[in-house]
């Protein structure tokens, strides 16, 4: 599911269903042909952790 829009095409969405559901995501296709993970501290992060957070500070480039 869109979340947010993060600008030049890029993404923030979350999962809904499936074995990552709950889980932010960061889709990048735009650029760089990748839906890469969310995570925080080496952890998938849920909604309610991303919330107050940006999600450029939360990718594993």
């Amino acid at each position: 599911m869109f979340i947010q829009e993060n600008g030049c095409g890029f993404s923030t969405l979350l999962v809904v269903t499936g074995p990552h559901r709950g889980t932010m995501w960061f889709d990048a296709r735009a650029t760089c042909d990748q839906i890469l993970p969310l995570n925080l501290d080496g952890h998938p992060i849920s909604f309610g952790d991303w919330l107050g957070r940006s999600s450029m500070d939360l990718l594993d480039w």
